[in-house]
Protein backbone atom coordinates (compact mmCIF):
# COMPACT_ATOMS: atom_id res chain seq x y z
CA UNK A 1 0.00 0.00 0.00
CA UNK A 2 1.24 3.39 -0.96
CA UNK A 3 2.37 6.21 1.59
CA UNK A 4 0.47 9.18 1.26
CA UNK A 5 2.23 12.64 2.32
CA UNK A 6 -0.40 15.01 2.56
CA UNK A 7 1.36 18.50 2.84
CA UNK A 8 -0.81 21.24 4.28
CA UNK A 9 -2.27 18.48 6.72
CA UNK A 10 -2.55 20.97 9.55
CA UNK A 11 -5.38 23.50 7.51
CA UNK A 12 -8.97 22.81 6.80
CA UNK A 13 -8.62 20.93 3.55
CA UNK A 14 -5.63 18.93 5.24
CA UNK A 15 -7.41 17.77 8.36
CA UNK A 16 -10.18 16.55 6.54
CA UNK A 17 -8.16 14.39 3.72
CA UNK A 18 -6.02 13.14 6.35
CA UNK A 19 -9.14 11.83 8.56
CA UNK A 20 -10.86 10.64 5.43
CA UNK A 21 -7.57 8.70 4.56
CA UNK A 22 -7.44 7.21 8.21
CA UNK A 23 -10.92 6.19 7.87
CA UNK A 24 -9.98 4.04 5.15
CA UNK A 25 -6.72 2.83 6.57
CA UNK A 26 -4.71 4.13 4.17
CA UNK A 27 -0.94 5.39 5.11
CA UNK A 28 -0.32 8.55 5.84
CA UNK A 29 2.24 11.50 6.52
CA UNK A 30 0.99 14.29 7.77
CA UNK A 31 3.26 17.51 7.34
CA UNK A 32 2.96 21.05 7.98
CA UNK A 33 4.92 24.22 9.40
CA UNK A 34 3.23 22.85 13.03
CA UNK A 35 0.45 20.68 14.62
CA UNK A 36 -1.16 20.99 17.73
CA UNK A 37 -1.00 18.98 20.57
CA UNK A 38 -4.03 17.31 20.03
CA UNK A 39 -3.65 16.83 16.02
CA UNK A 40 -4.19 12.85 16.66
CA UNK A 41 -7.19 13.41 18.35
CA UNK A 42 -8.32 15.89 15.79
CA UNK A 43 -7.90 13.59 12.66
CA UNK A 44 -8.97 10.60 14.62
CA UNK A 45 -6.47 8.09 14.47
CA UNK A 46 -2.75 7.90 14.97
CA UNK A 47 -0.76 9.30 11.95
CA UNK A 48 3.19 10.21 11.50
CA UNK A 49 3.59 14.10 11.59
CA UNK A 50 6.46 16.04 10.29
CA UNK A 51 7.30 19.23 10.74
CA UNK A 52 8.60 20.92 7.81
CA UNK A 53 8.77 24.96 6.28
CA UNK A 54 7.50 24.40 2.36
CA UNK A 55 10.31 27.14 1.31
CA UNK A 56 12.70 25.52 2.83
CA UNK A 57 14.10 22.79 -0.42
CA UNK A 58 16.52 20.97 1.46
CA UNK A 59 13.62 20.19 4.38
CA UNK A 60 11.51 19.34 1.86
CA UNK A 61 13.51 17.09 0.04
CA UNK A 62 14.41 15.19 2.98
CA UNK A 63 10.51 14.98 4.18
CA UNK A 64 9.74 13.38 1.21
CA UNK A 65 11.65 10.05 2.09
CA UNK A 66 9.61 7.36 1.98
CA UNK A 67 6.81 9.22 0.14
CA UNK A 68 4.90 7.40 -2.69
CA UNK A 69 1.89 9.92 -3.08
CA UNK A 70 1.90 13.34 -2.42
CA UNK A 71 -1.16 16.05 -2.15
CA UNK A 72 -0.09 19.37 -2.39
CA UNK A 73 -2.37 21.16 -0.73
CA UNK A 74 0.19 24.43 0.30
CA UNK A 75 -0.77 27.73 0.18
CA UNK A 76 -0.20 31.05 1.65
CA UNK A 77 -2.58 33.41 0.35
CA UNK A 78 -6.14 33.86 -0.09
CA UNK A 79 -8.72 35.55 -2.90
CA UNK A 80 -9.34 37.87 -0.62
CA UNK A 81 -6.37 39.70 -0.71
CA UNK A 82 -6.95 40.81 -4.15
CA UNK A 83 -3.70 41.64 -5.58
CA UNK A 84 -1.99 44.03 -2.58
CA UNK A 85 0.77 41.32 -2.51
CA UNK A 86 1.51 40.49 -5.84
CA UNK A 87 5.49 39.76 -5.31
CA UNK A 88 4.95 37.94 -2.26
CA UNK A 89 2.82 35.54 -4.03
CA UNK A 90 5.34 35.09 -6.84
CA UNK A 91 7.65 34.44 -3.71
CA UNK A 92 5.49 32.14 -1.45
CA UNK A 93 2.92 30.51 -3.69
CA UNK A 94 5.19 29.81 -6.87
CA UNK A 95 8.80 28.99 -6.25
CA UNK A 96 8.25 26.73 -3.75
CA UNK A 97 5.92 24.64 -5.71
CA UNK A 98 8.63 24.72 -8.48
CA UNK A 99 11.39 23.36 -6.13
CA UNK A 100 8.22 20.98 -4.40
CA UNK A 101 7.82 19.32 -7.40
CA UNK A 102 11.92 18.86 -8.09
CA UNK A 103 12.14 17.45 -4.85
CA UNK A 104 9.94 14.93 -5.54
CA UNK A 105 11.06 13.85 -9.05
CA UNK A 106 14.37 12.98 -7.40
CA UNK A 107 13.04 11.31 -3.72
CA UNK A 108 11.16 8.83 -5.94
CA UNK A 109 7.70 10.22 -5.41
CA UNK A 110 5.50 8.53 -8.04
CA UNK A 111 1.93 10.62 -8.28
CA UNK A 112 1.57 14.68 -7.56
CA UNK A 113 -2.22 15.66 -6.93
CA UNK A 114 -1.68 19.48 -7.16
CA UNK A 115 -4.83 21.36 -5.60
CA UNK A 116 -5.30 24.51 -7.87
CA UNK A 117 -8.64 27.21 -7.67
CA UNK A 118 -11.37 26.27 -9.92
CA UNK A 119 -12.40 28.99 -8.38
CA UNK A 120 -10.33 31.99 -9.66
CA UNK A 121 -8.31 30.44 -12.37
CA UNK A 122 -10.56 31.35 -15.04
CA UNK A 123 -11.26 34.44 -14.81
CA UNK A 124 -14.25 36.55 -15.94
CA UNK A 125 -16.73 33.64 -18.00
CA UNK A 126 -16.67 33.43 -21.15
CA UNK A 127 -19.18 31.15 -21.16
CA UNK A 128 -21.02 28.64 -17.65
CA UNK A 129 -20.64 26.52 -17.06
CA UNK A 130 -16.54 26.36 -17.23
CA UNK A 131 -15.23 23.13 -18.54
CA UNK A 132 -10.89 22.67 -18.19
CA UNK A 133 -10.74 24.05 -21.68
CA UNK A 134 -12.05 27.61 -20.84
CA UNK A 135 -9.60 30.27 -21.50
CA UNK A 136 -7.68 30.95 -18.26
CA UNK A 137 -7.12 34.81 -17.38
CA UNK A 138 -7.26 35.07 -13.72
CA UNK A 139 -8.27 38.17 -11.96
CA UNK A 140 -6.72 38.31 -9.03
CA UNK A 141 -2.90 37.21 -7.47
CA UNK A 142 -3.71 34.18 -6.32
CA UNK A 143 -5.23 32.80 -9.42
CA UNK A 144 -1.81 33.48 -11.69
CA UNK A 145 -0.19 31.96 -9.10
CA UNK A 146 -2.23 29.00 -8.83
CA UNK A 147 -1.78 28.75 -12.87
CA UNK A 148 1.73 29.18 -12.84
CA UNK A 149 2.45 26.49 -10.23
CA UNK A 150 -0.11 24.24 -12.82
CA UNK A 151 2.61 24.97 -15.57
CA UNK A 152 5.94 24.48 -13.88
CA UNK A 153 3.76 21.00 -12.85
CA UNK A 154 3.58 20.04 -16.06
CA UNK A 155 6.07 21.35 -17.56
CA UNK A 156 8.48 19.55 -15.05
CA UNK A 157 7.25 16.08 -14.77
CA UNK A 158 6.56 15.58 -18.31
CA UNK A 159 9.62 13.53 -19.42
CA UNK A 160 9.64 12.21 -15.87
CA UNK A 161 8.46 9.13 -14.29
CA UNK A 162 6.20 11.03 -12.02
CA UNK A 163 2.84 11.10 -12.72
CA UNK A 164 0.30 14.28 -11.97
CA UNK A 165 -2.98 14.94 -11.23
CA UNK A 166 -3.87 18.57 -11.16
CA UNK A 167 -7.90 19.39 -9.40
CA UNK A 168 -9.84 22.84 -9.81
CA UNK A 169 -11.95 22.59 -6.44
CA UNK A 170 -14.81 25.29 -6.77
CA UNK A 171 -15.34 26.33 -3.33
CA UNK A 172 -15.12 24.01 -0.14
CA UNK A 173 -16.99 24.50 3.00
CA UNK A 174 -17.75 22.11 5.66
CA UNK A 175 -17.59 21.71 9.74
CA UNK A 176 -14.19 23.38 11.17
CA UNK A 177 -13.75 25.75 8.40
CA UNK A 178 -12.54 28.71 9.84
CA UNK A 179 -11.83 32.44 8.68
CA UNK A 180 -7.77 32.47 9.13
CA UNK A 181 -7.09 33.54 5.59
CA UNK A 182 -10.53 35.05 4.21
CA UNK A 183 -11.97 32.25 2.69
CA UNK A 184 -15.04 30.68 2.97
CA UNK A 185 -18.37 32.10 3.01
CA UNK A 186 -20.75 30.31 4.83
CA UNK A 187 -17.55 30.43 7.51
CA UNK A 188 -17.79 34.14 7.53
CA UNK A 189 -21.54 34.07 7.81
CA UNK A 190 -21.40 31.81 11.23
CA UNK A 191 -18.49 33.11 12.50
CA UNK A 192 -19.79 37.09 12.54
CA UNK A 193 -23.26 35.48 13.25
CA UNK A 194 -21.80 33.96 16.26
CA UNK A 195 -19.59 37.25 17.20
CA UNK A 196 -22.71 39.47 16.89
CA UNK A 197 -21.96 41.36 13.42
CA UNK A 198 -23.73 41.79 10.45
CA UNK A 199 -23.11 39.87 7.62
CA UNK A 200 -20.77 41.16 4.96
CA UNK A 201 -22.05 41.22 1.04
CA UNK A 202 -19.98 42.59 -1.15
CA UNK A 203 -21.95 44.37 -4.45
CA UNK A 204 -25.99 43.37 -4.43
CA UNK A 205 -25.01 39.84 -3.35
CA UNK A 206 -25.96 38.48 -6.71
CA UNK A 207 -22.32 37.06 -7.09
CA UNK A 208 -22.69 33.25 -7.71
CA UNK A 209 -20.67 30.54 -6.90
CA UNK A 210 -20.32 26.93 -7.02
CA UNK A 211 -20.11 25.31 -3.13
CA UNK A 212 -18.25 22.34 -2.51
CA UNK A 213 -18.72 19.89 0.30
CA UNK A 214 -15.38 18.86 2.17
CA UNK A 215 -16.45 15.27 2.22
CA UNK A 216 -17.31 15.61 -1.75
CA UNK A 217 -14.01 17.04 -2.32
CA UNK A 218 -12.23 14.48 -0.12
CA UNK A 219 -13.54 11.88 -1.89
CA UNK A 220 -12.37 13.29 -5.17
CA UNK A 221 -8.59 13.30 -3.53
CA UNK A 222 -9.14 9.84 -3.23
CA UNK A 223 -10.27 9.18 -6.86
CA UNK A 224 -7.35 11.33 -7.91
CA UNK A 225 -4.88 9.07 -6.23
CA UNK A 226 -5.95 5.89 -7.25
CA UNK A 227 -6.74 6.47 -10.48
CA UNK A 228 -4.42 5.02 -13.35
CA UNK A 229 -1.46 7.61 -14.78
CA UNK A 230 -2.95 10.07 -16.65
CA UNK A 231 -1.78 13.60 -16.39
CA UNK A 232 -4.91 15.29 -16.45
CA UNK A 233 -6.01 18.78 -15.13
CA UNK A 234 -9.88 17.99 -13.67
CA UNK A 235 -12.55 20.78 -12.15
CA UNK A 236 -13.84 19.61 -9.24
CA UNK A 237 -17.18 21.14 -8.12
CA UNK A 238 -21.30 20.71 -8.08
CA UNK A 239 -21.64 22.00 -11.43
CA UNK A 240 -24.41 24.64 -9.55
CA UNK A 241 -24.08 28.03 -8.79
CA UNK A 242 -25.46 30.12 -5.57
CA UNK A 243 -25.53 33.67 -5.36
CA UNK A 244 -24.28 35.18 -1.91
CA UNK A 245 -27.86 36.28 -0.63
CA UNK A 246 -28.94 32.21 -1.40
CA UNK A 247 -26.75 31.17 0.54
CA UNK A 248 -27.04 33.44 3.48
CA UNK A 249 -30.54 32.52 3.50
CA UNK A 250 -29.99 28.92 3.06
CA UNK A 251 -27.50 29.40 6.68
CA UNK A 252 -30.77 30.81 8.28
CA UNK A 253 -32.65 28.17 7.26
CA UNK A 254 -30.78 25.81 8.84
CA UNK A 255 -29.57 28.30 12.05
CA UNK A 256 -33.46 29.03 12.51
CA UNK A 257 -32.90 32.91 12.56
CA UNK A 258 -32.59 35.95 10.61
CA UNK A 259 -29.08 37.37 10.25
CA UNK A 260 -27.87 41.51 9.71
CA UNK A 261 -26.68 41.92 6.99
CA UNK A 262 -24.33 45.19 5.63
CA UNK A 263 -24.07 45.89 2.21
CA UNK A 264 -20.54 47.07 0.86
CA UNK A 265 -18.72 48.23 -2.66
CA UNK A 266 -17.76 45.28 -4.99
CA UNK A 267 -14.72 44.00 -5.28
CA UNK A 268 -12.75 44.60 -8.53
CA UNK A 269 -11.05 41.07 -8.45
CA UNK A 270 -13.97 38.96 -8.08
CA UNK A 271 -15.87 37.32 -11.21
CA UNK A 272 -19.45 37.97 -11.14
CA UNK A 273 -20.17 34.40 -11.40
CA UNK A 274 -17.57 31.41 -11.26
CA UNK A 275 -19.56 27.99 -12.02
CA UNK A 276 -17.77 24.86 -13.25
CA UNK A 277 -18.33 21.76 -15.97
CA UNK A 278 -17.17 18.56 -13.49
CA UNK A 279 -18.24 15.97 -16.47
CA UNK A 280 -14.35 15.23 -16.95
CA UNK A 281 -14.11 14.02 -13.44
CA UNK A 282 -17.02 12.08 -13.93
CA UNK A 283 -15.60 10.68 -16.95
CA UNK A 284 -12.15 10.04 -16.42
CA UNK A 285 -12.41 9.43 -12.50
CA UNK A 286 -15.63 8.04 -11.92
CA UNK A 287 -16.33 10.83 -9.48
CA UNK A 288 -19.39 13.48 -8.51
CA UNK A 289 -20.62 15.23 -5.74
CA UNK A 290 -22.92 13.21 -4.11
CA UNK A 291 -23.98 16.00 -1.01
CA UNK A 292 -26.78 18.30 -1.74
CA UNK A 293 -25.64 21.97 -0.69
CA UNK A 294 -28.89 21.70 1.57
CA UNK A 295 -27.66 18.66 3.29
CA UNK A 296 -24.02 20.40 3.51
CA UNK A 297 -25.07 23.17 5.32
CA UNK A 298 -27.33 21.82 7.59
CA UNK A 299 -24.30 19.68 8.96
CA UNK A 300 -21.67 22.28 9.24
CA UNK A 301 -24.41 24.40 10.70
CA UNK A 302 -25.02 21.55 13.15
CA UNK A 303 -21.28 20.78 13.67
CA UNK A 304 -20.52 24.49 14.37
CA UNK A 305 -23.41 25.19 17.16
CA UNK A 306 -22.22 21.59 18.93
CA UNK A 307 -18.70 23.26 18.88
CA UNK A 308 -16.51 20.82 16.78
CA UNK A 309 -15.34 19.27 15.00
CA UNK A 310 -12.30 20.97 15.84
CA UNK A 311 -10.82 21.39 11.76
Amino acid sequence: MPVIGVFGANGFIGRAIVRHLLARDRRVVALGRAFPADYQRIVGGGVETRVLDFRDALSVHAMLQGIDQAIDLVNSSSPALGNSRVVEDAATNVLPHISFVQSCLSSGVSRIVFLSSGGTIYGAPRYLPMDEDHPTDPLVSYGVAKLMAEHYLRMLTRDSAVDHVVLRVSNPFGPGQTLRKGQGLIASILERQAAGLPIMVYGDGSTRRDYLYIDDLCQALVAALDAPPMRQTFNIGTGRGRSTLEVIAEVEAAAGRRFDIAYVDDRPTDARSNILDCRKATRLLGWTAETSFEEGVRRTVAATEAGGPIG
